[in-house]
């Protein structure tokens, strides 16, 4: 039988999308070394000056899942600073919030599926179910900057696929 309960559906999201994130992250590193470049030349490419950069990219597939995971399980936000400067630690992030969304109840992710939440949209809230939330926002929030970061690296060359974008690092 399949699960399809929004803890279930979070959790195997994340794995999935931000797991072959890291995977991406990895053979960027390896790009560079090869390059023989600092990270920051491939981690501030932008695709337009108006849009964020590789490493912001990341750092929003990351907090959307993770602030989603507290939001829907009613709990404080988690607080991941945005420090990280080199594909190393962008890698960490990527497996600290892992962790965290893991770690996160899923009887408490749940109980909110039908629940309507008031999530923040600049200086307003709107009402949102949770099973709504996860399917219109976070994961939609998710795969865009997780897209957004393949198409950086690849548009800098990194040999990249699909299948990169498909499947977690494990």
């Amino acid at each position: 039988m399949t699960t399809t309960t929004v803890s279930h559906i979070l959790k195997a999201s994340t794995h999935q999308t931000i797991g072959a994130l890291k995977g991406i992250l990895i053979k960027a590193e390896a790009y560079a070394r090869q390059l023989n470049v600092e990270d920051s030349v491939l981690l501030t490419h932008r695709l337009y000056p108006d849009m964020f950069d590789l490493t912001r990219q990341v750092q929003i597939a990351c907090d959307t899942v993770a602030r989603g995971a507290a939001r829907l399980a009613g709990l404080e936000m988690p607080a991941f600073p945005d420090t990280e400067q080199t594909f190393g630690e962008l890698m960490a992030r990527c497996d600290k919030v892992i962790a965290y969304v893991n770690g996160v109840d899923n009887a408490k992710i749940d109980a909110s599926a039908n629940v309507t939440l008031q999530i923040p949209m600049g200086a307003n809230t709107m009402p949102m179910e949770g099973k709504a939330y996860l399917s219109g926002f976070i994961l939609t929030n998710l795969h865009f900057h997780a897209a957004i970061a393949y198409a950086l690296l690849r548009s800098q060359g990194l040999n990249i696929g699909k299948r990169d974008y498909l499947v977690p690092v494990e």
